[in-house]
């Protein structure tokens, strides 16, 4: 690959990473407890790459493209990403939403893309059964890589979606502290995970050459194709919101402010007081050669209060208005409406909790309500607990508490309240986040709201290998499952899978993990490649649906 090749990499080390590596790790969970979760993108397993020209050919017959620009990234990304997830072209993957998965694998159950992609093509090009973001940004990052352009799987937390370019998007909560659904609405997730590729952009400036951010994950867009770039990542940080292609939704599910409004039982909405909720806190990626996580925001955005962020937001603000007032649009948008907003805040009110817990735990959390008024308040306080999916929709309302003070002016009232194991055992939801909530209302029926977010973990899973592992000879691997729970783990079953240390998947029926012990299991293998290697493990039971651990080794050459 020679220097003016349009996605040459000049450092070795990257070239490794980001177009050889086949071990990847994704990021999820909350911006304050990052957790990881291994990926196999095999991309350059001898199948994979005869599948990837495949579905170019696919893309570009369902398309109408002309294969001659096959020279040209922007053309290749485009291609594949529309490939994704949009079932008119017969795409990879069907999106799922908050449903039950019938007829398929749940998006967590992958392990990597090489299933989901054989599968592809043995069912002729029938799109396969589920993926959610990460899946999608997944096998796009192995289509990319296998067809030799550098890309990465990026994840950023709280990410406005579906806001239609607009810097603000709103959460609507009833009296209870219940968040309310509004589907299709735009909506903060709590992660989303995108791609991006390295590549000179000849079509622009040369300063938006380097990063792009391609996001196959579908969009509601009012036009163009439902995936997203690739988008300068210069210019999403610059709010350079005209540069190609869809700068402007990136920027904005990075940029955009909450307002979150009550909806009272009269159906009227009330805006709720010190509870704006800012988006893009943390944007993270696998770091080159290691698998620590490195910490990427700074690419996307100047440093939070900066002046030169104040510059880009004002630009990138005047830029959309412009947008919106020629575009047709007349969404009535609520975030307009600052007069409700500049009420005299008199109360103040704190939510503090840990940012995991393991499964099985109740839940403390401390609650500071502080009246710096000038005179003495009579309270009311509702504290709530709900599940939630990672892209916001809401499971269930699962526990509440009431409670009712007076506080005289500069008084503080500290609570401690737990949210029992038992309330969220069962509807604790396939993505183990709950949202607490505080709301609280004063003789002046004004509100005052306030929100975190804790994950549920599962117990430790662990890999041991023994010390000297030598290619072609005999070794034996051990798992470990810890069930910290009070009941047995029931119906177990632990995946394995390694590339070079096992072929391709294996199954173990584990039966039921007794209440506070600890579970054995012997892998017996026979290591076929050398070098660094990492097995996988993933565990399902009654219990848990989305258990995985990987170690990695090095087997000695032989």
């Amino acid at each position: 690959m020679g220097q003016d090749d349009e996605v040459f990499l000049a450092n070795e080390a990257q070239r490794q990473e980001y177009i050889l590596n086949q071990d990847g790790v994704i990021y999820w969970g909350t911006e304050n407890a990052v957790l990881a979760q291994p990926w196999d993108f095999s991309q350059f397993e001898e199948d994979i790459v005869d599948i990837c020209f495949t579905l170019l050919d696919v893309g570009e017959r369902h398309q109408d493209k002309d294969h001659t620009q096959r020279k040209n990234p922007v053309y290749i990304c485009r291609t594949v990403a529309a490939m994704l997830n949009c079932d008119e072209f017969r795409g990879i993957l069907t999106e799922c939403g908050t449903r039950q998965y019938f007829n398929g694998t749940p998006p967590s159950k992958w392990l990597g893309s090489g299933p989901i992609l054989r599968q592809w093509i043995a069912s002729h090009c029938k799109p396969v059964r589920y993926g959610q973001c990460w899946v999608f940004a997944a096998v796009m990052c192995s289509v990319l890589r296998c067809l030799g352009i550098p890309t990465r799987v990026v994840t950023g937390f709280t990410w406005a979606h579906n806001t239609n370019s607009s810097l603000s998007v709103d959460e609507y909560y009833d009296e209870d502290g219940t968040l309310l659904t509004q589907d299709k609405n735009a909506r903060v997730w709590t992660f989303h995970v995108w791609n991006e590729c390295w590549m000179a952009r000849a079509d622009l400036l040369p300063e938006y050459s380097g990063w792009q951010a391609l996001d196959a994950t579908c969009q509601e867009k009012s036009k163009g194709p439902s995936f997203c770039g690739p988008a300068p990542v210069q210019a999403i940080k610059e709010g350079d919101t005209e540069a190609d292609y869809d700068v402007c939704y990136f920027f904005a599910a990075i940029n955009a402010k909450c307002q979150v409004w009550i909806q009272k039982t009269d159906h009227t909405l009330k805006p709720a007081l010190g509870s704006t909720k800012y988006t893009g806190n943390n944007i993270s990626t696998k770091s080159v050669d290691s698998e620590r996580c490195e910490d990427i925001t700074h690419n996307y955005k100047y440093p939070e209060g900066s002046f030169q962020e104040k510059v880009v937001l004002d630009k990138a603000y005047t830029k959309i208005k412009k947008l919106e007032a020629t575009s047709s649009s007349s969404k009535t948008q609520f975030s307009f409406i600052p007069t409700a907003l500049e009420e005299p805040v008199n109360l103040f009110i704190h939510l503090q909790l840990r940012n995991s817990m393991l499964r099985g735990q109740d839940v403390p959390l401390s609650i500071e309500v502080f009246n710096h008024s000038g005179g003495e308040k009579a309270t009311h306080l509702l504290v709530g607990a709900q599940s939630l999916h990672y892209n916001g929709a809401p499971v269930t309302q699962l526990w509440k508490e009431e409670f009712h003070f007076t506080l005289r002016s500069n008084e503080a009232n500290n609570l401690q309240v737990f949210v029992p194991y038992s309330q969220y055992r069962e509807e604790l939801g396939q993505d183990h986040l709950l949202r607490l909530t505080a709301i609280l209302k004063d003789e002046d029926s004004y509100i005052y709201f306030a929100q975190e977010e804790i994950i549920i973990c599962d117990p430790p899973l662990t890999i041991e290998f023994p010390e000297n592992m030598v290619q072609y000879q005999p070794s034996t691997a051990k798992i470990g499952l810890l069930n910290p729970l009070t009941e047995p783990l029931e119906k177990c079953v632990i995946v394995v899978a390694g590339r070079g240390l096992i072929y391709r998947q294996r199954k173990y029926k584990l039966g039921s993990v007794q209440p506070k012990s600890i579970q054995q299991l012997q892998i017996p293998f026979t290591p076929t490649q050398d070098g660094p290697r990492r097995l996988t493990a993933h565990l399902t039971c009654l219990q848990i649906q989305n258990l995985k651990t990987y170690k990695t080794t090095n087997i000695a050459t032989a």
